[in-house]
This record gives C-alpha cells, structure tokens and sequence, in this order.
C-alpha cells in the first residue's frame, strides 16, 4: 500500500475508533450483564416471562440489591401481572379518561399494578419523558426513582437477603394488595420467588429444568394428609412400586421394616427400599445430591420437633444450594424452596432414590 493512501485511510479509521471500542467493549459488557447469574453461571432466558424477569434481577444488581430481593420483586410481579408490562387489571382494554383519574381505582397498569394516584403519576412521568407506559426499563426506574415515598421502602429492602419475609413484606407493604392476607396469595408469591432464585442461581431455563413438572402443579395446594410426610408419599406413589407411606395415601401403608413409621427423618430406615429397586444413602454429603431424591432430615433448624422434616429435591445448583418441594414448611400446602446444605435443615438423616 502507498504511503499517501495509507495515510488518508488510517485519517478515516481513527474518529471511529472510540465509537468501536464502546460497542465491542459495552456489548460484551451488556451481554454478560444480562444473563450472568450471582453464582457465575449463565442464564439464557427462554420465554417472554423469563426476559422480563432477567430485566427486573439486572436493574436491582445494577443497583447493588440482593439477587434474594430482586427474586422477591419477581415474585410480587408475577403474582399481580403474569411479568407482562402491558398488563391491565381485569384484562380490559386501555382507556385513557380512566388511566388518567386519580379517583378511578381497580384499574391498575404494568408490571406492578399502579392503581389510582400511582397510576396517574406514572403516565405524567411517561408523558413528560415521551416513554411509552408499557417500557419495562421505564417502569423499573419510575417504581425505584419517583414513586415517592415508596420508592424508599423498595430501597430500603433491597439489601435483605431474607427471600420469603421480603416477599410477604413487599406483598404487605410496598404492593398493599387486597389479598395480602391471603395465605394462598402469600404461597403463590414466595414460591415464585424461590422458582427464579432457583433458575437464576443454576442457571437452567425454566423449560429444561429447575422443577419436577408434576409437584410443581402442586404448589399452593396440599397432597394427602397436608403434613410433609404426606407430599413424600405422594411422590412415591407416583412409581411403580409396592412401596406405599401411608400419610393418607389411598395404597395404605406398605412394606415396611416394622421401624418408626410416623417420623420423617426415619423415612430412610422405615421401608423396605433396597428390595424393591430403591437405593438409600444415609447420613449423605452434599455432593451425593441429585434431582428427585427423597431427602429427609433430623429434628433442628428449622425442623422445630422430634419428627423431622422431608421433601423432595427438585434441583441441584452450586455453593451448597439446592432446591426442594416441601409441604407443611410453612402451613399446609406443597410450595418451591431453596436451601443451602447444612443451614436451614443441618441433619440430613438419608437420601432415598429409585434406582
């Protein structure tokens, strides 16, 4: 190449070369941002629902919250909008004269459900920034920037890292929603939120993994006698096997070892396991974990009596996490958890899988 044109082009290349680094460099940096879990790994959202949700969990890290606090957000979110931005209550059509009278309540927008004098506000905000309503990133600024003054609750949990007392907190005090006494509502919202700390934390779709479909459908109800041993049969029940827990299963109870039937942290020792296909490890590490086992656990913790506790693991992620189907952890019904090996339930008596 000549010197001359040489020169010319590297006089052409050179006021481009910031604007070059800035999308090569903030490209890498905002595909990384989007989808880098808490825990390192990758999340790619799948669905309409889960890009909202990494939309939500990436502007609440961005402002230094908890991955516990955003999930609890989600949460909230998706109990009152299905996480659909353009959500209007009662699936109504939008209409403006009513968006915009602050006396017109029952008539809430968005991902969070701004009714009455909240919603009015945040159309004023829209309109004054020329945004649409429906823009997830211009909800999230005006809920965490101008909704005043509960913009300041919203900061002031945004630190915790307790999920569920977080979750029914928002539900009380930050959405003050007319069901927030409502112990199904209250199920619903805790257990959305340990479903994406789960799927953030693992980094797993929500399509591919992360949940047992049939207990899933489970949640926010009860299975048999409503106490945790009566989720573990049912789930038992769903194999075949002769191998019954009684529990108010409809099988009864079956093949036991004339062992301590009533207690769960004895589930592992009850039953007559390993003859008819069924592997147990007792007193298991961590690392022998895998999705789908029974696991049961010894009094302590948040197992309060001499019973125990029992579940079944839905998946298993790093750090000692892992995530789990109770029932009766807190009150009579199937919900979603997360757990970290040692801490809530520090006794793990056994784990009992089908071979």
């Amino acid at each position: 190449m000549k010197k001359g044109m040489f020169v010319v082009l590297l006089l052409l290349v050179l006021p481009l070369l910031p604007l070059l680094m800035i999308l090569f460099l903030g490209g890498g940096f905002l595909a990384t941002s989007m989808n880098k879990t808490a825990d390192g790994g990758n999340f790619t959202p799948s669905t309409e629902q889960e890009k909202v949700a990494v939309a939500i969990k990436d502007y609440v890290l961005s402002q230094n919250g908890t991955l516990e606090f955003a999930c609890a957000w989600i949460g909230n979110a998706e109990g009152e909008s299905g996480l659909k931005a353009d959500c209007i209550q009662g699936g109504f059509a939008y209409n403006n004269s009513w968006a915009t009278d602050e006396n017109v309540n029952g008539y809430a927008l968005g991902l969070f459900q701004m009714d009455g004098g909240r919603r009015v506000a945040m159309l004023k905000k829209a309109t004054e920034e020329k945004k649409n309503w429906q823009d997830i990133e211009f909800q999230l600024k005006w809920v965490w920037n101008f909704d005043k003054p509960d913009n300041e609750l919203l900061k002031k949990y945004a630190t915790r890292k307790d999920m569920t007392e977080t979750t029914l907190d928002l539900l009380k005090n930050w959405e003050r929603a007319g069901t927030q006494n409502n112990r199904e509502e209250q199920n619903k919202r805790t257990s959305s939120a340990q479903k994406w700390f789960a799927l953030f934390s693992s980094g797993k779709s929500g399509a591919s993994g992360g949940q047992i479909k049939f207990l899933q459908e489970k949640v926010g109800s009860f299975v048999y006698n409503g106490q945790c041993y009566g989720l573990t049969a049912f789930y038992v029940d769903s194999f075949n096997t002769p191998i019954h827990l009684g529990s108010g299963s409809p099988h009864g109870l079956t093949e036991t070892t004339g062992s301590d039937t009533v207690s769960a942290w004895n589930i592992g020792k009850a039953y007559l396991w390993e003859k008819h296909g069924w592997q147990v490890i007792h007193n298991p590490k961590f690392s022998e974990v895998k999705k789908g086992d029974i696991i049961n656990w010894g009094m302590g913790g948040y197992a309060k009596t001499e019973y125990g506790h029992t579940g079944i693991v839905a998946d298993v992620g790093k750090n000692n996490r892992f995530f789990t189907y109770e029932q009766n952890a807190e009150g009579k019904m199937v919900n979603y958890y997360a757990r970290t090996w040692g801490v809530e339930f520090p006794n793990v008596t056994s784990l009992v899988r089908k071979k």
